[in-house]
């Protein structure tokens, strides 16, 4: 009884989110329940790729997921009266209703897209590969590749603020929700580790500019990445950061203006009280003296205030998630583009929560 309860709750969300008809919340729920009996039958089989697993909340989110995201399975239509096509329902939205996490969902998802793929072939009339028209192979590897970045970003996160008096989780979460912010805007699709990497020094290299480095915390920084130190005796902190993550330093300068013009452009589009209206050109940083920071954006307080840094947070939160639901809308509900945003939109928000446990 809970279990039917729990999934009739989830396709309610479901027809919510996409403003589904009478007819189509009918379609989707038989749909659901023609896989979801497909799935108990093969956990019986003794050669089940379920392995005789009942992972029941996996299987709702994943069956969900496929109804509102293979083109054709539902027909989604806007209600007359609307100028705009339904929002849609992200996978973060999913995994929370489902109470799952996104690794789970990715390692279960392949298996019961086999599972069920007759089904729904037959629902669709279609000979389509659901695998490629998802782009699932695409996303595992970009899973991979985030939650390498992730480790990484989280390595050179403490290397960098071991020392520091600033509240270390906010933070953290800060510069990962920057960091996602500017790729979506950036580096849309599928790019390279590389690139996802130069855009994360430079991310990471905004914040520093913006810190007060203490003796210790300048000390130990200067004794780590002793090259990053110049002809002036300088410690340049864009230079150490490439360097730990071993990258092309002279790229990373190349990027840094054009990730600060985004930055800033944020910032102001916060309207915070504590930021200067309008931003000034140029900022110097306090330690101008022992410091070349490769930014001209010093914003004294944005990282060393506590309660600056959780307005930041929240702000970036919001930020994301309407820059993702402009995507969504700016497209027609039936293209691929919209399943490629929303694909994009609901990994970042699951990403979000489920990459940066520390």
């Amino acid at each position: 009884m809970q279990t039917e309860q729990q999934s009739e709750q989830l396709l309610g969300l479901l027809a919510q989110r996409l403003d589904l008809g009478t007819s189509e919340q009918d379609t989707a729920r038989t749909l659901f329940r023609q896989c979801w009996q497909i799935l108990e039958a093969d956990t019986r089989s003794s050669v089940s790729l379920l392995q005789g697993e009942r992972n029941e909340e996996v299987w709702r989110g994943c069956i969900v997921w496929l109804l509102k995201s293979i083109p054709g399975l539902i027909r989604r239509s806007a209600p007359a009266d609307s100028k705009e096509p339904p929002a849609g329902l992200p996978l973060s939205e999913i995994l929370n209703a489902c109470h799952i996490n996104l690794i789970s969902f990715f390692k279960e998802l392949p298996i019961v897209l086999n599972k069920v793929k007759p089904q729904l072939l037959e629902a669709t009339n279609s000979t389509e590969d659901f695998e490629a028209v998802l782009k699932l192979r695409e996303w595992q590897e970009t899973l991979v590749s985030l939650q390498n970045i992730a480790n990484k970003y989280k390595d050179l996160f403490w290397n960098v603020q071991r020392s520091s008096s600033t509240p270390k989780q906010p933070l953290l979460r800060a510069g990962w929700l920057t960091f996602l912010l500017l790729k979506a805007q950036l580096l849309p699709g599928f790019p390279d580790l590389v690139s996802c990497m130069e855009l994360l020094v430079c991310v990471m290299n905004l914040f520093v500019a913006s810190s007060t480095l203490f003796p210790e915390q300048l000390h130990e920084l200067q004794s780590s990445s002793p090259a990053a130190i110049d002809a002036n005796s300088k410690f340049n902190t864009l230079k150490a950061l490439a360097q730990q993550a071993r990258l092309d330093y002279g790229k990373a300068k190349e990027l840094m203006p054009q990730i600060e013009a985004r930055f800033r452009a944020l910032l102001e589009s916060c309207a915070f009280s504590w930021v200067p209206t309008p931003l000034p050109d140029n900022i110097p940083h306090s330690q101008a003296a022992v410091l070349e920071t490769c930014c001209v954006l010093h914003l004294q307080g944005l990282v060393d205030t506590p309660q600056h840094l959780t307005d930041l947070v929240l702000s970036l939160d919001q930020a994301y998630q309407t820059y993702y639901m402009q995507q969504v809308t700016c497209t027609t509900a039936h293209t691929s583009s919209i399943l490629h945003n929303n694909w994009h939109g609901s990994m970042c928000a699951a990403l979000i929560r489920s990459m940066l446990a520390v």
